[in-house]
């Protein structure tokens, strides 16, 4: 388990959160002192550079795909997270914090609800992608990795992760987000694992699946424990909420669903190792929409039915 790795062993409750007076110290931590901590934490960044596992999101076309056909978060997500801040936090709602923002869509929900949000990312092209269609009056976007996490010690209200906490270094992580958050503070992150047609069109869902299940191989190990819908890892926070499923439906297009598949880090994979399977897969999954759609002639624009389902964990720091 990865409190563990941080020092502690955790003891869950049955009421579903984690509570620390029940928790007991499964060894000492190292605490470098004041002379050794600079050269320290350059080790550790050295160390988060030298596991850096994914780099695609650099790549320009790949960050304007992902903006592009990467719907933004339910507000649903935002509102459920402010609600559980304000069970117990009661300053003004100042600062909130979105690590691993993408192209923004999952900072744009948070800009109702505090002064100021300010979003990183460690990618360049996405950053641009966030600042040229998802900007806001109280939202700031900048290039940040996130185990540095630019910040005053107790002065963010909110941090998210949104589908990308399984890119992060987590114990260094987690303890900058247990750093930067106030007293009753709250991190919380999700992760959804598809876009899929609506249930009531299962031919659809079928072709879908059999597109996700081809990719499979190709998900970074990293991606395993989203897949996994974070289950196996230990959140070092004083409460802790699972809520298994959050589902967002909307209409988009044919071309949103292929797009989608196309932003998917598997499929690029994919497409870096073996090109033209990559395009043939694309090339028979359009097929197919096309013949059940029936729309040979516009299927860019085809209306149909989605959804997606996340998986959201809460924490409180006390």
């Amino acid at each position: 388990m990865l409190c563990d790795a941080l020092g502690i062993e955790a003891e869950f409750a049955s009421s579903g959160t984690y509570n620390l007076a029940t928790m007991t110290k499964s060894k000492q931590i190292h605490i470098p002192t004041v002379k050794s901590r600079e050269i320290w934490l350059l080790y550790q960044v050295l160390d988060i550079k030298q596991k850096m596992p994914n780099q695609q999101f650099s790549d320009a076309e790949h960050a304007e795909i992902y903006s592009s056909h990467r719907p933004d978060i339910p507000a649903e997500i935002a509102e459920i997270s402010v609600d559980f801040l304000k069970q117990k936090f009661v300053g003004a709602l100042d600062l909130a914090v979105d690590v691993g923002c993408g192209s923004g869509q999952s900072s744009v929900v948070l800009s109702p609800f505090f002064s100021l949000v300010h979003a990183i990312d460690a990618s360049e092209a996405q950053i641009q992608e966030a600042r040229k269609n998802r900007a806001a009056a109280n939202l700031i976007y900048s290039v940040q990795e996130a185990e540095t996490l630019p910040f005053e010690s107790g002065s963010v209200q909110l941090v998210t992760a949104g589908a990308s906490l399984h890119w992060f270094d987590p114990k260094i992580f987690f303890k900058e987000v247990r750093r930067v958050l106030a007293p009753e503070g709250v991190f919380v992150t999700y992760t959804y694992h598809s876009l899929r047609p609506s249930l009531d069109c299962p031919r659809l869902s079928k072709e879908a699946d059999l597109v996700y299940q081809t990719l499979y191989s190709y998900w970074p190990q990293e991606v395993h424990s989203s897949l996994e819908k974070y289950e196996n890892i230990c959140f070092p926070f004083e409460e802790v909420l699972r809520i298994p499923k959050i589902r967002q439906k909307f209409t988009g297009t044919f071309s949103d669903l292929i797009g989608f598949v196309e932003s998917l880090s598997a499929f690029q994979i994919m497409k870096k190792k073996d090109k033209s399977k990559a395009e043939n897969l694309i090339k028979v999954f359009r097929k197919r929409l096309e013949e059940l759609l029936m729309t040979p002639n516009q299927p860019s624009s085809t209306a149909i039915k989605l959804y997606r389902d996340f998986y959201c964990i809460l924490c409180r720091k006390d």
